[in-house]
C-alpha cells in the first residue's frame, strides 16, 4: 500500500526551492561564460597574475642577490650539479670495481693487491726502532746519597 502523502512537507518545498536555485544560477553562469565580455576578462585577469608573478620572483631574486643568497634557481642548478657529479664518481667506482675485480680473479688475486697497513688504532711502528736515551741519576738523588755518606763517618 502507497503511504498517503501529506500536504504540507516543509523539506519537500526546500527541496524544490534548492533545485530551482541551483538550474536558474547554473543557466546563468552558463550565459556569462559564452559572452566574448567574460573570456576577455577571465584571460585579462590570467595574464596580470602572471605578470605580477614575474615581477615579484624577479624582484625576489634581486634581494636575494643583493643578501648574497641563492635564490631558487640557483639551489636547483647546484642540486642538478652534484647529481651529475654523483653519477660520474659512480660510474668511476664501477670501473675501479671491474678492474680490480677482473684482476684479482684471474691472478688469484694477490699480484696485483695493494698492499695496505694494518687497520688498528695503535700508529704504525717505525721501521728501525730507536732506542730510549739511557736515564741519568737525578740531582736530587746524589744529593741524598752524600748526606747518608756524612751521616755514616
Amino acid at each position: 500500500m502507497a503511504q498517503p502523502s501529506s500536504p504540507f512537507d516543509p523539506l519537500s518545498m526546500w527541496r524544490d526551492f534548492v533545485s530551482q536555485w541551483e538550474k536558474g544560477s547554473n543557466d546563468m553562469g552558463n550565459q556569462a561564460m559564452a559572452s566574448d565580455s567574460f573570456r576577455q576578462g577571465l584571460h585579462g585577469g590570467m595574464n596580470a597574475s602572471l605578470q605580477v608573478q614575474k615581477a615579484l620572483g624577479e624582484m625576489m631574486a634581486k634581494f636575494l642577490t643583493s643578501l648574497n643568497l641563492p635564490t631558487r634557481d640557483d639551489v636547483v642548478a647546484l642540486g642538478d650539479r652534484l647529481e651529475s657529479i654523483d653519477g660520474h664518481l659512480g660510474q668511476i667506482a664501477r670501473l675501479l670495481e671491474g678492474r680490480d675485480g677482473g684482476a684479482g680473479a684471474s691472478s688469484g688475486g694477490t699480484a696485483n693487491a695493494i698492499a695496505r697497513p694494518p687497520r688498528t688504532r695503535q700508529p704504525a711502528k717505525p721501521a728501525v726502532e730507536v732506542a730510549p736515551p739511557a736515564a741519568e741519576p737525578a740531582p736530587v738523588k746524589a744529593a741524598a746519597k752524600k748526606k747518608s755518606a756524612r751521616n755514616r763517618k
